[in-house]
């Protein structure tokens, strides 16, 4: 478009026009993001505030892009995957969080559950939260992201392996007190009422909890944890109620995830399973017990979320 005749058409614009559009220009929008948000035609904001910025090398939509978008409205989308990129890293936008899907009642439940400890704080110090996880051998469990160039699909580096049965690895159960933590119990099979009980109630839950004056039990709903043959082993035992698909309102669920990420970059991951419940039990013994408090120390923060957002998620 000829020099006079695209002024003319940014002519048209008023100052305070003019100075909305070099406003977006400098916070790092494109003419033709602004026209395809539908604020302004291109024809008329090209040229607006002085010369051009130029594309930084890595905002450049590589070749391969074209490719993946053939069969579409090339141009469009090309420029809409671009307008995206800078979107996401200008306000530092991230992926969704993961979460267990909650109907109404498990909100209203929750956030009853959490009005009425609302006010606990020392009385968290009490609580014995406890539960089993899993872990598997590889060293990504899913936090692995790998990015490649057009092209570099195939390449070794750029592949993630998975098993096709079973993926090994080992499960265990494990419980954290303000003060203290159990030893770490491995489940040698799927667990059930009658292992649970044996394996984990009678050696470790029993011993634990009496060494704790005025300690509660926490345990989630699982069906090893609600049989009648569990109950009955835990008689005599102060139970804390928990609200069901509410494992943000447990810090032990931090625990494994430092465990996790510990596994995720040992310098010599795990190729069978012993060397893989060896490294999860020198992870659960290495926590320093100050950060396990650390979590306790946010129960508060954790209930107070809950009951801002309904009986929603609470970030944690």
């Amino acid at each position: 478009m000829p020099l006079r005749r695209r002024r003319s058409h940014y002519e048209q614009l008023i100052e305070f026009e003019r100075g909305r559009v070099i406003g977006l220009r400098e916070g790092g929008f494109y003419f033709r993001d602004i026209d395809l948000a539908g604020m302004y035609p291109l024809c008329m904001i090209v040229g607006c505030g002085g010369q051009g910025m130029v594309q930084p090398q890595e905002d450049r939509v590589p070749g391969g892009l074209v490719a993946l978008l053939r069969g579409k409205t090339a141009a469009y989308d090309v420029q809409l995957c671009r307008i995206v990129l800078r979107l996401l890293q200008k306000f530092e936008l991230q992926r969704p969080v993961a979460c267990i899907p909650l109907t109404p009642r498990h909100c209203r439940l929750r956030r009853q559950w959490c009005q009425a400890r609302a006010q606990w704080r020392a009385e968290w110090r009490s609580v014995v939260f406890n539960d089993e996880s899993r872990f598997c051998l590889g060293t990504s469990d899913g936090r692995v992201l790998i990015r490649r160039r057009p092209g570099e699909r195939l390449q070794p580096n750029c592949l993630r392996t998975r098993h096709t049965g079973p993926t090994p690895g080992v499960m265990v159960w494990g419980a954290i007190s303000y003060d203290s933590r159990s030893t770490l119990v491995v489940i040698p099979n799927t667990l059930n009422a009658n292992l649970y009980v044996s394996l984990v109630i009678q050696p470790v839950v029993l011993p634990f909890m009496s060494s704790i004056k005025g300690g509660i039990f926490q345990q989630d709903n699982a069906r090893p944890h609600t049989a009648a043959v569990s109950q009955r082993a835990l008689q005599g035992v102060d139970i804390l109620p928990w609200p069901a698909r509410s494992p943000d309102l447990s810090p032990i669920e931090h625990v494994w995830d430092i465990i996790g990420r510990q596994l995720q970059h040992h310098p010599l991951p795990a190729q069978t399973v012993p060397v893989l419940t060896a490294q999860v039990q020198q992870a659960w013994n290495s926590i320093p017990q100050s950060d396990i408090r650390h979590l306790y120390d946010t129960m508060h923060a954790r209930l107070q979320a809950c009951i801002q957002n309904s009986g929603g998620y609470t970030g944690y």
